[in-house]
């Protein structure tokens, strides 16, 4: 089956920002991939997004996995103002930026368990691929309300695909690597028991062009184990549960200290080896429902340089989080309370180890005003172990004009200290405080005659207590810099999307975003990796069993450094994809990056190059 893109119109907020409400209104700053093949019941441990602000209607959509595309990394990069970018291919760490904060600023969240390295606070999805997910959904703006810290910049959130009743899938990446995966399903009783099995290997690419003197292809492999449940139990009681087992060792280039580009390393590689473990438990009331949750998950990374033993490193991450949550229906008003604790315990061998906790309340209000206006309300509190409390939140407005939808939303968000801006000997500062961000935005969309759906949209980030890095002659920072909170940004972007366009038999759904100020307030300099404008186009035809597509993504010029002294090219990428269905199995085949391959690198950090790729899969 086909997997769909929904772009949900931007939804704006209204909130005095000191007052703190926020999250997830109903509309729009929420763009939703669906990763998946077949329809699924949203997992126990996902909040009931009907109060949090999930829209219900299905308004952009797309085939996106379907694309040749093996990593989750490629296949959602240039998509709507989400960026990514990885250094060196499948495996390696996938730089992620949104409307003009990147790095630790944007927070993912798979099934409910915030997965960023708490070391420096940055996502990394680089050995995710599209064959595990059913959606992943961002979230742009101040949405971190729902989980607590790091969300400044938006919400990435992925939700695990449970297995297919029989399916096995075989694929290149055009690059000599090849992958196969097999999955499974049973019903014994009203239960239901699924496993998925599957393994990727490439020698992958290089990180820069051979004219750098780099030639070194970054290999990677990755194996992947899941085993996922959902039974019904006595006196209106469900109780689902997952298991996920990941393992992958990364080639990695190094780096020149002196160009800052990527240079040959054959005796360095990283392996990494993870796990995740939920339960969730429902309890069906007339008036709603009420969930328990629990979520661990455990992550080592090991860095191995067989030259170099002072370039070698270990860590060992662990995670866990439970939650209460209980959802109520009244009249015109839905209303969700819930509260939780989260703990990270962190070791970076031979430097610190780190064990810190977070507890929340979270109160989430959807309302009915009248028949065309919906109002949506969150307030977080949060209690971060040895720190003040922190107060979040988000209110969204949305009123029905005619045939326009028109939103209105206020925010605010937290995103407390990595570890090592805290931790790290002759760099971190313990006494660093977190940063708070607020967002406004405004959009209008709805119908445009013939010419399907359109959506403008406007949204302004106010950033303080950056935290970046400070000159000192204190002789206990022997690096001659410490961490700080600084000083603050204003981002400000505007976005344009059209979908639902037919024309001549074909789909045409397209986007373009314009970031018009993103930059440092006191300095007045640019912030640096990310693109000014951006924009992707897709257009669609089906043929009988077979539907072709054809995707354009196009970036503008980028600054390298925070200088302001150093850019990157505009660029621009396209690519072709067929799919065939057969009977019990299809066929798919994509011509990848066509075009300015050279130019697709921004100090190092590039895309794979031109290339062919091909899936069989069959059902049984």
């Amino acid at each position: 089956m086909l997997k769909k893109l929904f772009l949900v119109p931007i939804f704006v907020s209204l909130f005095p920002w000191h007052s703190a409400i926020a999250q997830t209104a109903r509309p729009a700053d929420q763009v939703q991939y669906d990763l998946g093949t077949i329809e699924v019941a949203a997992p126990a441990w996902n909040h009931p997004d009907a109060i949090t602000g999930k829209p219900t209607d299905d308004l952009f959509f797309e085939v996106l996995p379907a694309t040749g595309k093996t990593t989750l990394s490629e296949a959602l990069d240039g998509q709507l103002g989400l960026h990514l970018r990885s250094s060196g291919g499948p495996g390696a760490v996938a730089g992620m930026s949104s409307g003009g904060l990147s790095g630790n600023k944007v927070l993912v969240v798979k099934d409910g368990l915030p997965v960023n390295d708490p070391f420096t606070g940055t996502p990394d999805i680089g050995d995710f691929s599209t064959l595990q997910f059913e959606t992943a959904e961002f979230w742009q703006g101040n949405r971190a309300t729902l989980w607590g810290s790091s969300s400044i910049g938006g919400t990435l959130r992925l939700t695990s695909r449970f297995p297919d009743s029989g399916r096995v899938r075989v694929w290149t990446d055009g690059h000599g690597g090849h992958g196969h995966a097999v999955e499974a399903s049973i019903n014994p009783g009203s239960a239901k028991v699924g496993v998925r099995l599957s393994r990727f290997a490439t020698p992958g690419i290089s990180a820069a062009a051979e004219e750098n003197g780099n030639t070194e292809r970054d290999a990677f492999a990755l194996d992947n184990a899941y085993l996922a449940m959902e039974a019904p139990m006595r006196r209106d009681w469900q109780l689902q549960m997952s298991s996920e087992f990941n393992r992958s060792r990364t080639d990695l280039d190094g780096f020149d200290f002196v160009s800052g580009l990527p240079v040959d390393s054959l005796t360095f590689r990283q392996k990494k080896i993870g796990s995740q473990f939920n339960t969730g438990l429902i309890k069906t009331f007339a008036d709603g429902e009420m969930r328990l949750t629990h979520a661990f998950g455990h992550t080592s990374f090991t860095g191995i340089d067989e030259d170099n033993p002072f370039n070698e490193y270990g860590l060992e991450t662990s995670r866990q989080r439970q939650a209460v949550s209980r959802s109520l229906v009244r009249n015109r008003q839905n209303w969700m309370f819930e509260v939780s604790r989260s703990e990270v315990r962190a070791e970076n061998a031979g430097l610190f180890s780190v064990r810190e906790t977070d507890a929340a309340g979270l109160l989430a209000c959807e309302s009915k005003i009248g028949a065309a206006t919906i109002l949506n309300a969150v307030f977080r509190n949060d209690k971060p172990q040895d720190q003040s409390a922190v107060e979040t939140g988000n209110i969204a407005l949305q009123h029905k004009v005619g045939v326009f939808d028109v939103g209105a939303a206020w925010g605010k968000s937290f995103r407390m200290p990595a570890l090592n801006e805290r931790f790290y000997p002759a760099y971190g500062d313990p006494e660093l405080g977190p940063e708070f961000s607020s967002s406004a935005a405004l959009s209008v969309a709805g119908g445009a005659g013939r010419f399907g759906r359109l959506e403008v949209s406007a949204t302004q980030y106010y950033v303080s207590n950056l935290i970046g890095t400070t000159a000192t002659t204190d002789p206990a920072y022997t690096w001659g810099i410490k961490a700080a909170n600084l000083e603050r940004a204003r981002i400000t972007s505007h976005q344009i999307s059209l979908s639902e366009l037919k024309l001549a038999g074909f789909s045409i759904a397209a986007d373009f975003m314009l970031l018009d100020r993103a930059r440092l307030e006191n300095t007045r300099t640019q912030i640096p990796g990310i693109a000014a404008r951006q924009a992707t186009a897709v257009v669609e035809r089906k043929i009988g069993p077979t539907t072709w597509t054809c995707r354009g993504q196009w970036w503008g010029s980028v600054w390298e450094n925070a200088e302001n002294t150093r850019s990157a090219p505009a660029s621009h990428d396209i690519s072709l994809f067929l799919r065939h269905n057969f009977k019990e199995c299809s066929f798919e085949a994509g011509l990848l990056n066509l075009t300015d391959a050279s130019q697709q690198r921004v100090v190092g950090y590039t895309r794979p190059g031109r290339r062919l790729t091909l899936a069989l899969e069959a059902l049984f």
